[in-house]
């Protein structure tokens, strides 16, 4: 399961940890933090459709793209304060892990690819 979906499963984790990362660092979520923990979700989700589009890079790069979001949310919306890095720590994990994990998608069809492409 994790050799087809090991990208999937990352971004998810790393939606999980940045919501757990709001709660615990003030006990409570801001509204920026709520801002934050929605760019992870739509991560994972779009990590999870993009083979949908038959491009090799794409899941990676819409992490990196999604990951860049969120620290810039962080930066602009409540600026840097200690408490910020550990966020921005993990919106970087998790580019670099959706770019490392495996994954296999099947392509469209209509795109001339085989089946079971390995995707970036």
């Amino acid at each position: 399961m994790f050799r087809k979906y090991g990208k999937t499963v990352i971004a998810a984790l790393f939606a999980f940890l940045t919501a757990i990362q709001a709660l615990v660092s003030d006990g409570h979520v801001t509204q920026q933090e709520g801002v934050q923990i929605a760019i992870a979700a739509v991560t994972a989700v779009s990590v999870y459709f993009v083979p949908m589009f038959g491009y090799p890079a794409a899941k990676t790069i819409v992490a990196v793209i999604l990951a860049a979001l969120n620290v810039l949310t962080t930066a602009i919306v409540g600026g840097l304060d200690a408490g910020d890095f550990t966020g921005i720590l993990i919106a970087g994990l998790t580019a670099i892990g959706v770019a490392s994990a495996p994954a296999r998608s099947v392509p469209r069809p209509a795109d001339g690819l085989s089946a079971g492409t390995a995707d970036l």
